[in-house]
């Protein structure tokens, strides 16, 4: 098994992390200290940007742009040559819980952007999860501590992590992207650490990081555990499946959690981990 840091950002809270085949990057952001890096695949060059914003999700968008969740709300990029972007539209979030802010986030195969909101000093149970669709904001769900994911299987189940609680749910939507039902998928143990971000491969499992676990959990598309990959970091975040034959697995980490004197050189960087398995093309936002 083959694991390195291509990478070593020391972000405080590294998350998002996006394949863009277009441009043959892994972009992905720190929440923390924010900053939208992109990590080069073929050259290992890497280029962050200083936001004056936080910027929390990533999404591939129409016409090479992104889509991203952030403080503002849901934001249009455009992307430069030089590898920054900027702001060319912003839809606002109503309503939205005073002290919250977006999490993780994710396109689906419609062409919607799903994305979650979680109190900052993660002391309230308010977070909500959004569908963006074209222009139209949808909260789904409420009362949720820390959502991360989502993520989709074959049959279009979303998958969503509550982290602080240790669980993952497994909605049905219907074609419109309304939840018809919500089943337990997988519950995890202190021991276990937190269910932090996930993707899904090409055989319908699911890579699941985990925070403070320092590992990558493989899930069967029943939830159960069916391998697991240590990582030289203690807090894993979010993995993507990237490259152009997506035969690599990039995930995104976080040294908030670590003590200073006990970091880790990879703590806060990105980690590639050849897995032996391939993932799926990411699919495209649609503003409508």
């Amino acid at each position: 098994m083959h694991i390195e840091c291509v990478c070593s950002a020391g972000a405080l809270l590294g998350e998002g992390a996006l394949w863009d085949p277009v441009r043959g990057v892994v972009w992905w952001v720190d929440i923390k200290r924010p900053t939208l890096h992109a990590h080069h695949v073929a050259t290992g060059r890497n280029h962050a940007q200083r936001l004056d914003m936080r910027i929390t999700a990533l999404g591939l968008a129409e016409h090479d742009a992104l889509v991203a969740a952030g403080d503002p709300g849901f934001l249009r990029l455009a992307v430069q040559p030089d590898f920054s972007v900027r702001v060319e539209a912003v839809i606002a979030c109503p309503d939205e819980p005073p002290g919250n802010r977006f999490n993780d986030g994710k396109v689906d195969a419609a062409g919607r952007f799903w994305a979650g909101t979680m109190h900052d000093d993660e002391q309230l149970h308010c977070g909500r999860l959004y569908r963006l669709a074209g222009r139209d904001i949808t909260c789904v769900r409420s009362g949720i501590a820390v959502p991360n994911g989502p993520c989709f299987l074959e049959d279009g189940t979303m998958l969503t992590t509550d982290t602080a609680r240790r669980v993952i749910h497994a909605l049905s939507l219907d074609s419109h992207g309304n939840p018809v039902s919500e089943r337990l998928f997988a519950r995890f143990e202190p021991q276990h650490g937190y269910p932090d971000g996930m993707t899904v491969d090409e055989q319908n499992h699911v890579w699941v990081a985990f925070w403070d676990g320092a590992c990558l959990r493989r899930l069967d598309p029943q939830g159960r555990v069916v391998q697991e990959i240590a990582l030289p970091v203690r807090s894993p975040t979010c993995p993507v499946f990237a490259h152009p034959e997506l035969d690599c697995l990039y995930v995104t980490s976080a040294a908030i959690a670590v003590d200073p004197a006990g970091r880790a050189p990879g703590d806060g960087g990105l980690l590639r981990v050849d897995v032996g398995v391939r993932g799926r093309p990411p699919p495209r936002f649609s503003w409508g």
